[in-house]
């Protein structure tokens, strides 16, 4: 068996949204007669992981999407979650050319890999024949590099010195030099789908990398519907918005159920796996606006809170948070009252609506893996 090898940022959405173009490749592949492609996938965090994408992949083939402990240890290093944002790129800076190296010994050996049901087994670095990245941060250079993104990195980072130091609090040096660095990963790339609505789609001229790109729809799979009977209520992806607490309590005065996917992070809410975003009888979405976030609550039409951007997170979330006002993906909190935030929330619909409208229009779908799966798969054949 043949393998693609996925190579992402920090978080949950970067690890599945590369594990769903794995295997929106491999529908592809059947669909032209191709052997199907193992997917080996960096196995970051642990558990907690491997249980998320058992939920997220419940009605896809997994026996030969593998987890690689050893190399998600690796990137674990220079991911942001242990570390502040400013100290992750730090290390990514100063790490980046020797782990790389080490990254590229790695996966050019036996590979020690699990399935996400636990079996174990070994496969061979030789038979990895693509790498599929989102924002990746190391360059593996075994095998040609088919990305999708909402905005590069390198983009952000000569962004962030635009910006005031007070409304971004990155070190203006450290983001120069991660820029440099970010290109020289990019030009890896043979392939560069960019999703739309993306990081920059504010801008009337959003631009394109210096080496091209691939205009694509969201590269999100497109959630089935939920229609299970339950409670209206909001859906909570995201804690630690400022006042978070009182809108709950506005909540259950309106009569409305806390629903999340870690219910100990939200107090008096209840699990729902994130495809309940989908169902009509939630009114909210609340989380930060990372594009797998944007992306679920724009495609199922449940209108996005996103929180007021920190200026010591991560610069990418700055100028997403413009894009989703800007163009009217969501709402984003600034102490509001849970009642202004729903009404103003109801009068964005039929703009997400004629957005998703014209995407339709212009790509003829609105499944972005797929889209971008037909053209990787070409480039793979040629």
């Amino acid at each position: 068996m043949q393998y693609a090898v996925a190579n992402f940022a920090y978080g949950t959405g970067p690890y599945l949204r590369t594990t769903e173009l794995a295997l929106a490749i491999n529908r592809e592949r059947a669909v032209r007669g191709l052997p199907e492609l193992g997917v080996i996938v960096p196995w970051v965090y642990g558990e907690k992981q491997r249980r998320i994408m058992r939920e997220a992949f419940a009605d896809a083939p997994l026996e030969n999407v593998l987890l690689d402990k050893r190399l998600g240890g690796m990137l674990g290093t220079i991911f942001y979650g242990e570390h502040t944002y400013e100290q992750a790129l730090r290390l990514w800076v100063e790490r980046h050319d020797a782990l790389s190296g080490e990254v590229r010994r790695h996966l050019s050996g036996e590979i020690a890999v699990e399935d996400v049901r636990g079996n174990t087994r070994t496969v061979r670095g030789s038979d990895i024949v693509i790498e599929i990245s989102r924002a990746g941060r190391l360059a593996y250079g075994v095998a040609p590099v088919y990305a999708v993104a909402f905005g590069y990195v390198s983009e952000i980072m000569d962004k962030v010195r635009t910006i005031p130091q007070e409304a971004i609090a990155l070190d203006r040096e450290l983001a120069r030099r991660a820029a440099v660095l970010a290109r020289g990963v990019e030009q890896s790339y043979v392939f560069r789908g960019r999703a739309h609505p993306g990081t920059f789609s504010y801008q009337e001229d959003e631009g394109r990398h210096p080496d091209g790109d691939t205009a694509i729809p969201p590269t999100i799979d497109v959630t089935a519907p939920h229609d299970e009977d339950i409670p209206e209520g909001i859906y909570v992806t995201v804690t630690g918005i400022p006042g978070l607490e009182r809108l709950y309590r506005e909540a259950k005065a309106l009569g409305l159920r806390l629903y999340a996917n870690d219910p100990d992070a939200v107090p008096g809410s209840e699990w729902l796996s994130p495809r309940a975003v989908a169902n009509p009888r939630i009114r909210l979405h609340f989380a930060r606006s990372g594009w797998g976030s944007v992306w679920l609550s724009q495609l199922t039409m449940t209108p996005l809170v996103a929180p007021s951007y920190d200026p010591h997170d991560d610069p990418e979330i700055y100028f997403n948070n413009i894009c989703v006002e800007k163009l009217g993906l969501g709402v984003l909190y600034r102490g509001q009252p849970l009642a202004d935030i729903l009404a103003h929330a109801e009068r964005l619909r039929p703009r997400v609506a004629a957005l998703n409208a014209a995407l339709a229009a212009r790509f003829g779908t609105l499944d972005g893996n797929s889209y971008a799966a037909r053209r990787i798969t070409d480039l793979m054949t040629a």
